[in-house]
């Protein structure tokens, strides 16, 4: 999957494509998010520099989400074949998620897709082992994805064409390094509150 992390032959592949590169690019984004392991930023920065900064935006996001919704239904479908549905609601977080308002399971959903820490795999996977329905998913991953895919395109078209948006791309660098330190430094924190709590 090395071609995958080539942003600019992966932009010259979609280029290639003519009238066919937006729906290539969709379907592209839509494998990479059932895959679930696979990065996106090089695709949406491939995006970026085909379509430019505000189609790439709207083209990736659309993949983004469109790939989750499919990415969701086949979890699913997977685990609703295999009868997993009852032993699944067993599972205490899934339980509470059940017992949620509609309202309280997409904003989980929201600030879970802000978080750069959980891969967007994992939130397919475990909405799907939920009683979410896929347009309340759906409409959580837009909310949720919309930050991620600016910082996605803009960091990769800049990387491409760096002479021009040293200042940008610097500045985009820093506020991702940002957002990710206040992540991390929340996660451990939470971690040892909840060790204290189990204290007796």
């Amino acid at each position: 999957m090395d071609w995958l992390m080539n942003m600019e032959g992966l932009a010259e592949w979609i280029r290639s494509w003519g009238l066919l590169a937006i729906v290539g690019s969709i379907a592209l984004n839509i494998v990479i998010s059932v895959a679930g392991v696979l990065p996106s930023i090089f695709l949406s920065g491939a995006n970026a520099v085909v379509f430019g900064l505000y189609g790439g935006f709207f083209i990736s996001l659309t993949g983004e989400v469109l790939g989750a919704g499919v990415a969701f239904f086949f979890y699913r479908y997977v685990i609703k074949k295999a009868d997993k549905r009852q032993k699944l609601a067993s599972f205490q977080w899934v339980s509470a998620i059940n017992g949620a308002t509609r309202g309280k399971k997409t904003l989980a959903v929201v600030l879970l897709r802000l978080n750069p820490l959980i891969p967007s795999g994992v939130i397919n996977l475990g909405a799907a082992m939920t009683n979410m329905s896929l347009a309340d998913f759906l409409l959580a991953t837009l909310l949720g994805k919309v930050p991620s895919m600016v910082f996605e395109t803009f960091v990769g078209h800049d990387l491409i064409y760096f002479g021009e948006n040293k200042l940008r791309l610097l500045l985009a660098l820093v506020a991702g390094a940002l957002v990710l330190l206040l992540f991390w430094r929340r996660k451990p924190a939470q971690s040892e509150q909840t060790g204290q709590s189990e204290q007796p």
